[in-house]
């Protein structure tokens, strides 16, 4: 196989793999919330005594 013929074959491999995956964003529905903000998966869970330490230590 030629030398020359490895760089176009990589270019349409790179702009096939973009266009896919392009493609699969564009089937994923987005996150419906009543309010549009942060929902309650997005804060920290406060259940563990409310420390921001995260290694356990009580000081």
């Amino acid at each position: 196989m030629p030398d020359w013929i490895l760089g176009p074959v990589c270019v349409v491999l790179l702009v096939g793999f973009i266009f896919y995956a392009f493609r699969q964003g564009t089937k994923i529905a987005p996150d419906r919330t009543s309010n549009g903000g942060r929902t309650e998966n997005d804060y920290p869970n406060s259940s563990d005594g409310g420390g921001s330490d995260a290694g356990g230590h009580s000081f």
